[in-house]
């Protein structure tokens, strides 16, 4: 098997801020989120407003930039942070902003809303989209993985379509560490670069590779709550990965014309989308 020179362990667990979010467009006043140089900082956010369930946690991704708040896999299916955005909707209004933002991640689209309760338009699109490399931590399984090489991240839930072997690394000539059965669903944190296999978590640690063409992705409306690839588990390890960035510009037209608009960087982390401050 190779030997990997693209990766570090480092001892101990990976500090994380969980919070609770429930379903709808609800909103969450955030401090104290870990900042990237390391350390706490305690300094709100802003308002977040996330159409979705599941827990948002504060954590660190090596290499960023700003103060970052992490969505673990289907806790965030859209986000907007912007506290005077926020005051010019209804909760009705905030969940359409939330669920608009999602699409246009999804499609590259521009989306039209309105907010059913005020009668503001509102207007949100991708206007940027980037994509970096850099460290992030996750908490792996040293027993079970042989080594990690750079993937690109994705964070998200997907499903076996049929028994498969888990193995130690990212080719069948790896050793067989476990097995998936038909429908079991897991956490995807990333797809190995050049390379059609996919890393996975169960239970808060990676824990194995499986080839991609076994697993598919499970619809943003039916993602779980799952325990975070970075929460703990395992020995915490630096992985070389490739991170895609979306800017999302959201403009909110009042009934008087009144317009306010406000941006949200929106990227791929091991657990779901990384929301940053744009």
């Amino acid at each position: 098997m190779n030997d990997s020179k693209t990766t570090m362990w480092v001892r101990g667990p990976i500090k994380a801020l969980t919070m609770g979010v429930a379903a709808g467009g609800l909103v969450f006043a955030l401090s104290g989120c870990e900042t990237t140089g390391g350390g706490f900082e305690s300094d709100s956010l802003g308002t977040l407003i996330g159409a979705g369930t599941g827990a948002l946690l504060g954590s660190r991704i090596g290499g960023g930039s700003g103060r970052i708040v992490a969505g673990a896999a289907g806790a965030v299916v859209g986000g907007l942070i912007g506290r005077e955005i926020a005051r010019h909707l209804s909760q009705s209004g905030q969940q359409q902003m939330a669920t608009a933002n999602q699409r246009a991640l999804d499609t590259g689209q521009t989306q039209v809303w309105e907010d059913p309760e005020t009668g503001a338009r509102g207007e949100t699109a991708v206007s940027e989209r980037s994509t970096r490399q850099q460290q992030v931590q996750v908490s792996v399984k040293r027993d079970r993985v042989d080594e990690i090489p750079p993937i690109d991240l994705i964070g998200a839930t997907y499903v076996a379509s049929t028994g498969s072997n888990v193995r130690g690394g990212p080719g069948t000539d790896y050793r067989s560490v476990g097995s998936l059965s038909s429908g079991q669903r897991v956490q995807v944190v990333g797809k190995v670069q050049g390379s059609d296999w996919y890393l996975i978590s169960e239970g808060g640690a990676a824990n194995g590779f499986v080839s991609s063409s076994l697993l598919r992705p499970v619809p943003a409306e039916q993602q779980a709550p799952v325990t975070p690839a970075s929460s703990g588990g395992g020995d915490v390890m630096l992985v070389e990965a490739s991170q895609t960035c979306n800017v999302n510009t959201t403009r909110v037209t009042q009934p008087n014309g009144e317009v306010v608009e406000d941006r949200i960087r929106i990227c791929q982390g091991p657990d779901g989308y990384v929301i940053e401050e744009a």
